[in-house]
């Protein structure tokens, strides 16, 4: 059987796009431009023939077509890293290496995450660390250190301090921004509130 389909990473592009509703957000989780994400969509455009985004001066919207589209590109890419991760599961793409500072570490129980088992799916490993610039480097895919900042292009997540009862003082998730939504990063915030947060 022959298939006639759009190129990988015009899809990837839209995907991500059509998630996030911006191409600079998607570039962000795609570790290129905003430019290439454009224009990998304007291809993919026109070799459908069919617009699937508004571009308005602020951002985008789904044209109908891209709304019917967007939960089956997303489902075909999960039923792609499932395969994958079945016959490789080192692979694994869906884990994150986690950044951890020494002193955010002493806050947590011993040995988190490692000893979670609602976080096995979505960590790889961790490395010890304070070093945003990791992430950046793509050394990292998020961080938790105790303040610092400011952070520039990066999204942060303030946390309570468990060993701060006057609450200035926060623990600190750090990722690239368009990481900071995905499944990933809200388990790991997740289950970062169930053992800093009373009475969780």
């Amino acid at each position: 059987m022959t298939y006639r389909l759009p190129s990988l990473n015009s899809l990837r592009a839209f995907e991500a796009a059509a998630r996030h509703l911006s191409f600079k957000t998607a570039a962000s989780e795609l570790g290129v431009t905003p430019g290439a994400v454009s224009q990998q969509v304007k291809k993919l455009e026109a070799s459908l023939g069919v617009a699937l985004f508004r571009r308005l001066p602020h951002g985008l919207l789904l044209t109908g077509a891209g709304e019917t589209y967007l939960p089956r590109i997303s489902r075909v890419f999960e039923d792609l890293t499932d395969a994958t991760e079945e016959i490789a599961p080192d692979i694994n793409g869906r884990k994150f290496t986690l950044g951890l500072c020494p002193k955010a570490a002493a806050l947590l129980p011993e040995g988190w995450p490692a000893q979670r088992d609602a976080l096995h799916p979505h960590v790889r490993q961790t490395i010890e660390t304070s070093d945003v610039e990791r992430i950046r480097r793509d050394e990292i895919d998020c961080l938790i250190r105790t303040g610092g900042g400011p952070y520039g292009d990066l999204a942060l997540v303030e946390l309570p301090n468990p060993t701060d009862r006057s609450g200035r003082s926060k623990l600190h998730f750090i990722c690239k921004n368009g990481l900071a939504d995905c499944r990933q990063s809200k388990a790991i915030l997740a289950d970062l509130g169930a053992v800093i947060l009373p009475g969780s």
